[in-house]
């Protein structure tokens, strides 16, 4: 559709003036959650679909029950290897460069991605905004999307918890063996996640058992880019601190990790990395928190 504007290293449009004057052309309804979306071609991993849902909630219908936040999962503190373990990935990019072994503090972070009942709840208690897509909650424990960063973090904020750095996020992926996708170094598979030429929409959060995480997560290939905290800069990992680093100290655009419904199999790797901008809510950008 936008021919030469797109970079072809991340498929994201060099100029976002050309995807937000589509805008008013574009419906957003989350797949899965109320009708299909329009996400595939507008960037960055091409499965976010982060520029349909720009603008803010407006007046989006909302008729959702609340539920509660789920589990949360314990990672113990140590060693993992963060970024290319080209022993068994030789799709890495320069960005995930060079990989490292990184010592992370104690920390827990959600079993699933959040809900559109869990967030629901917080948007019912008048804390969060509402989604800036049309849910249709009949289906239950589907993943919360066409939510902005900012949305995210008043979620977690509203729970007692937080967004994951992207660190948290990675060992919590793939555990401390250094693996290519959170099941292991095995190609991904329909079974495994949910990835392009699969469901063709958001799949439940617990839908995708085989692929869980060494700790149990679930999702963390597959289903949904997930928001976390840390601001993106390309070279960081060369200067980043060996022991909690928690991404540069500031930016104006986020790290995005795990490949969304719509997103290619290079995606799905757990030291993928990615960026987004703050108003960026596309109908496969979910999240989970972390403590």
């Amino acid at each position: 559709m936008f021919g030469s504007s797109f970079n072809l290293r991340t498929n994201r449009p060099k100029s976002r003036a050309s995807v937000v004057a589509l805008l008013p052309l574009l419906v957003a309804v989350l797949p899965g959650c109320g009708g299909g979306g329009s996400n595939g071609g507008s960037g960055f991993d091409p499965g976010a679909g982060g520029d349909d849902g720009v603008g803010g909630s407006g007046d989006v219908p909302f008729d959702c029950p609340a539920g509660d936040p789920g589990e949360m999962v314990a990672v113990p503190a140590g060693d993992f290897m963060m970024g290319c373990n080209s022993a068994v990935d030789r799709e890495c990019a320069e960005d995930e460069t060079p990989g490292r072994t990184v010592s992370l503090s104690a920390f827990s972070i959600g079993k699933t991605e959040v809900t559109q009942e869990a967030y629901a709840a917080c948007v019912l208690a008048g804390a969060c905004e509402k989604p800036t897509c049309t849910w249709n909650c009949a289906e239950p424990g589907m993943p919360a999307g066409c939510l902005t960063r900012g949305q995210a973090e008043s979620y977690c904020q509203f729970i007692g918890a937080r967004l994951p750095t992207e660190a948290e996020w990675e060992k919590a992926a793939r555990g401390t063996d250094g693996r290519k996708f959170p099941w292991g170094n095995q190609q991904p598979d329909c079974n495994l996640a949910n990835f392009q030429g699969c469901d063709s929409r958001a799949t439940a959060v617990t839908a995708h058992g085989a692929g869980a995480s060494p700790y149990g997560l679930l999702d963390m290939a597959g289903n949904m880019v997930e928001i976390v905290a840390d601001w993106y800069e390309a070279k960081y990992y060369s200067a980043a601190p060996d022991a909690d680093p928690k991404g540069p100290e500031t930016g104006k655009r986020f790290v995005g990790r795990g490949g969304g419904w719509q997103s290619a199999a290079f995606w799905q790797r757990a030291s993928v990395r990615d960026w987004y901008d703050l108003t960026d809510a596309g109908t496969s950008f979910g999240f989970r928190c972390a403590q």
